[in-house]
């Protein structure tokens, strides 16, 4: 899979100083996904104590990463 930043997601990964090698990670092989809106999906993936969370727009054989970020807790939805 082709995985694209956009133009928002570069300016996050650089403010949360964030690795574009765990993001990349994270889609191929989330944890798991939780549905988002819009078409969005939300790959969770835990490195250590917390897990990052990558929104992304899959399109084909395509991802295009919305943004990124740790999160501590989340509620994981059944």
């Amino acid at each position: 899979m082709k995985i694209i930043f956009s133009e928002h997601a570069e300016i996050k990964i650089k403010q949360r100083k964030l690795s574009k090698e765990l993001i990349n990670k994270t889609i191929l092989a989330p944890d798991f996904i939780i549905p988002g809106n819009s078409n969005r999906e939300r790959a969770y993936k835990k490195f250590r104590t917390q897990h990052l969370e990558v929104v992304f727009i899959k399109d084909g054989v395509v991802a295009i990463v919305i943004t990124a970020h740790w999160v501590a807790k989340f509620k994981k939805q059944k």
